[in-house]
């Protein structure tokens, strides 16, 4: 499932498309938390133009996000919308996708993140209101913080508690009558008794019980991650609150999740049906295959690289998934001499070749940057499996490495 944020506008018949839109919205997944709905005016400030409904919507969906820009425009069709040249014409319904996940795209078709979030103060405050802790990709800044350095003024741009509460109304119904969801706890539907116009603790309170009943293990893990980061750098001495460390702990976490995405990796959808019957019966050679990896014991780098070499049996196996075989050990928790004995099993379970080997020289931070400070020491290890066992093989090995340079 994907996080998607998508910002809302209409100034044709407001009161009635945009609760229908938001309505639609539920079509695409599970709308997650709505943030009020605001008076604004239209951009360019013309004059006579009516003035515009804007809000946002948090949506959990398993649309990617060209499948969900293509449904947000059928939404808008629906809805009587007719596109035309001026960007700021009057509109039934407006529905963009302005983020979605942590992905950034630019092609012809769509530009995530919106860079118009970057310039429109009522924009950024509709997203806070309903994520203020995300993190804009790549490196920020939040929602909050965006809305903060954008919202120096809220004078033209006042909260419609009676839409407000409607389209928040559509939220609540559908949460409560999820068949996998518990019950709604007492303080969410207490809390849409009131039709106050201070409508964001409520929407805050819908957004963190329904991401708590969707949120996916990897998103689990990351916040988990982070949280146990910012416990580091409170017992390091640091303030994971000052400017330069905000975003830390969220930014090691994605970290984490690219440098240790190996154990996510399925092994067969890796190869993809990449093995192929052959006569060729000569050793075959991939040299200098670069690896990066973490050592186990001090999480600390080590990388290098690696030679693959395997005699064929009736079976050989496309290039390109030798060197993502050693990708996916390489990216785990590891120790050199394992990773390069898991390289050769995997390859001898494999292609049942007559020879498998595997030699991996590799530099190590732990050695290097603290303890015994060599910074000039490498490791080297192999793993010799049938035919390479026996010297001429392992010779002709060496010789063919050296060719190779």
């Amino acid at each position: 499932m994907n996080d998607a944020y998508i910002f809302i506008g209409s100034n044709i018949e407001r009161e009635t498309n945009y609760p229908l839109a938001v309505e639609r919205l539920r079509r695409l997944g599970t709308v997650l938390a709505v943030s009020p709905v605001y008076d604004t005016p239209a951009l360019g400030n013309a004059p006579n133009t009516p003035h515009f409904f804007n809000g946002a919507a948090r949506l959990l969906t398993e649309l990617t996000p060209h499948a969900l820009r293509n449904a947000l425009r059928a939404i808008e069709s629906e809805l009587g919308r007719v596109r035309t040249a001026d960007k700021n014409a009057p509109r039934t319904i407006d529905l963009d996708l302005v983020l979605y996940d942590q992905e950034i795209i630019d092609d012809n078709e769509l530009k995530i993140p919106d860079l118009k979030i970057f310039e429109c103060g009522f924009m950024a405050r509709a997203l806070a209101d309903v994520n203020p802790d995300y993190i804009i990709p790549p490196d920020g800044p939040t929602l909050a913080e965006l809305a903060d350095r954008l919202c120096t003024s809220r004078d033209n741009m006042y909260t419609v508690p009676g839409i407000s509460s409607q389209v928040r109304q559509f939220v609540q119904n559908a949460l409560q009558t999820q068949a996998t969801a518990p019950q709604l706890p007492a303080c969410v539907t207490h809390a849409y008794d009131n039709d106050s116009s201070q409508t964001t603790m409520p929407d805050h309170t819908i957004t963190s019980y329904a991401a708590q009943q969707h949120e996916t293990s990897k998103q689990k893990a990351q916040r988990a991650i982070a949280t146990a980061v910012r416990t580091i750098l409170v017992n390091v001495g640091e303030d994971p609150t000052r400017e330069g460390l905000r975003k830390t702990p969220e930014r090691v976490a994605r970290a984490y999740n690219e440098l240790l995405g190996g154990y996510a990796v399925n092994p067969a959808s890796l190869i993809n049906g990449a093995l192929f019957e052959s006569a060729y019966d000569d050793m075959v050679v991939v040299k200098d295959i670069e690896f990066y990896s973490l050592c186990e014991h001090h999480m600390l780098p080590f990388f290098g690289k690696a030679h693959v070499a395997y005699i064929p049996d009736g079976k050989i196996i496309g290039l390109s998934k030798i060197p993502r075989i050693v990708e996916m050990y390489a990216r785990r928790l590891q120790v050199q001499e394992k990773m390069t004995r898991e390289i050769a099993d995997f390859i001898q379970t494999l292609l049942s070749p007559r020879g498998v080997a595997v030699i991996v020289m590799g530099q190590h931070m732990c050695a290097t940057m603290r303890g015994v400070n060599q910074t000039n020491s490498k490791m080297l290890t192999q793993a010799m499996y049938g035919a390479f066992q026996e010297r001429i093989a392992h010779e002709q090995l060496n010789d063919r490495l050296q060719q190779a340079e």
